[in-house]
């Protein structure tokens, strides 16, 4: 696309008037962009940026920032700014764009032909501010937009008037357009010095399209902004770029991910909240839980992570690729109760596994918590140092007495590092610090302990052991010593 002149009619500015309704119970979404141009801009000439926002998971647009790098292309012959025009444009002309006008010769008024001096500029639009850019002072820094689509930049010049500001960044919100285009459109209005587009770049925030891809791009976040929402987009994180996408949810509020996550790049989940990640097959990234709570119930790739750092949750009935849990990390499996897979864990020193008991007999998995491990679970960092130890939390709703023992599978793996044996009956209660809530189990929790279980299936268990009381021990033992007794007399009445 090249633009040969700058038209401005009035039929345009009113084009330029359509806003579109966001819906107030839509989630927020932001979509980021960064374009390396490299560009001359050629004396009295123009350089046109096209950035294509299909896949952007926008459904309408509320607010737009924009980044902009300008030089000059030769140091013999510098850019002057006061005689740049720049605008970005959202569609094409037969859907009605809308144009923000970015620059329009910065500082030249009826008392000043020449206008800003500046010979390069790498600044931020954003129309919350209060200085508009006419008054640039630095080559950095944070403006509003220009904004005056009214004043002809090839025309005569003209003073500074803020009633002049019609066309600021905010024409750009509204309805997502058919073509999901824009357009940066860079002029030398003025003979003389060679300017070079270096690069420009996009903040634009949103409501989230209900299907589709998601694709935010390097830096861009999904957000709830209700207590309860759902996205059936698919969110996309590219590995290309830097920044990790964002998953917010603020405490109280609850993000669906109901389309899941794809891509090779990182998640970043924030906020005292939970986002609850559909299946998410086709994600081969990292999901980093850096707040609140994530659980998973459908499926990730086997090569993707999930790395849970402090003061995080993870839980969920579904089936993870490699698990992190850092120190003061919480694995809590399932649904209350339930089942969660990986295709391989770690365990740091200082993290918790909440375990939940939901029937004193049934199966595990279903009637209390099982975390499973295809692979290998890594607990070498775990120590009898009590600051090395991995913390076990026994929950109930308070109405079982486990004085008189039981014995559950907590864990199953196909293989340990960081266990000395992994002999039937081990006891490793030493790695861990046991606490326990709504549980009665006698001298609470000294009479819990940790072993290693049976084999089966290729998965060796860990289980948790409700110790009897001493009173009950001392029965089980003098009925086991009778059977024993019993079992010996009839082998010798057999002689």
């Amino acid at each position: 696309m090249k633009r040969t002149n700058i038209q401005i009619t009035a039929a345009f500015l009113a084009g330029l008037a359509f806003l579109g309704a966001a819906s107030a119970n839509a989630q927020e979404v932001t979509w980021l962009r960064n374009v390396e141009v490299n560009q001359t801009v050629s004396d009295r000439g123009q350089s046109v940026s096209l950035l294509d926002m299909a896949n952007s998971g926008l459904g309408s647009i509320s607010n737009v920032k924009v980044d902009l790098s300008l030089s000059s292309l030769t140091q013999d012959n510098p850019m002057w700014l006061g005689q740049i025009y720049a605008s970005l444009t959202y569609g094409v002309a037969s859907e009605e764009e809308r144009t923000a006008v970015l620059l329009n010769r910065p500082g030249v008024s009826n008392s000043n032909a020449f206008g800003s001096s500046l010979s390069s500029l790498n600044v931020t639009f954003d129309d919350s501010v209060a200085t508009n850019i006419f008054n640039v002072a630095s080559e950095t820094g944070t403006y509003q937009a220009d904004g005056r689509l009214g004043v002809n930049p090839y025309g005569s010049r003209v003073a500074y008037s803020a009633s002049d500001v019609n066309a600021g960044l905010s024409v750009l919100n509204g309805g997502l357009l058919q073509s999901q285009q824009l357009s940066l459109l860079v002029a030398d209005t003025r003979q003389g010095a060679v300017a070079r587009l270096d690069s420009w770049g996009v903040k634009i925030t949103g409501t989230a399209a209900s299907s589709g891809l998601l694709n935010l791009g390097a830096g861009g976040s999904v957000a709830a902004t209700e207590t309860t929402q759902s996205v059936g987009a698919t969110v996309v994180s590219s590995s290309s770029g830097s920044g990790a996408v964002g998953l917010l949810a603020a405490v109280n509020q609850t993000l669906n991910l109901s389309g899941g996550l794809s891509g090779s790049g990182d998640f970043n989940k924030t906020g005292l909240g939970t986002v609850r990640v559909g299946n998410s097959s086709a994600f081969i990234g990292t999901l980093n839980v850096n707040g609140g709570k994530v659980v998973v119930d459908g499926t990730l790739a086997s090569s993707s992570r999930t790395v849970v750092g402090n003061g995080s949750l993870l839980g969920g009935s579904g089936t993870l690729g490699a698990l992190t849990l850092q120190r003061g990390a919480t694995l809590t499996p399932g649904n209350s109760p339930g089942l969660l897979t990986a295709a391989s864990a770690v365990w740091g020193a200082g993290a918790t596994y909440e375990w939940q008991l939901g029937s004193l007999t049934g199966v595990a998995g279903t009637d209390w918590d099982l975390f499973r491990v295809a692979g290998t679970l890594d607990m070498s960092a775990l120590s009898t140092n009590a600051n090395d130890k991995f913390n076990l939390t026994l929950v109930s709703d308070g109405s079982y007495d486990l004085s008189s023992g039981y014995e559950w599978t907590f864990v199953q793996a196909a293989n340990y590092t960081g266990l000395s044996s992994l002999a039937l009956g081990t006891d490793i209660t030493n790695l861990f610090q046991i606490a326990t809530q709504g549980m009665d189990v006698g001298t609470d929790p000294a009479n819990v302990r940790v072993l290693v279980g049976a084999t089966s299936g290729g998965l060796t268990s860990l289980n948790v052991w409700a110790v009897p009381e001493p009173s009950s021990q001392s029965l089980f033992l003098l009925g086991l010593g009778g059977m024993l007794g019993l079992r010996l007399l009839r082998k010798r009445i057999k002689r």
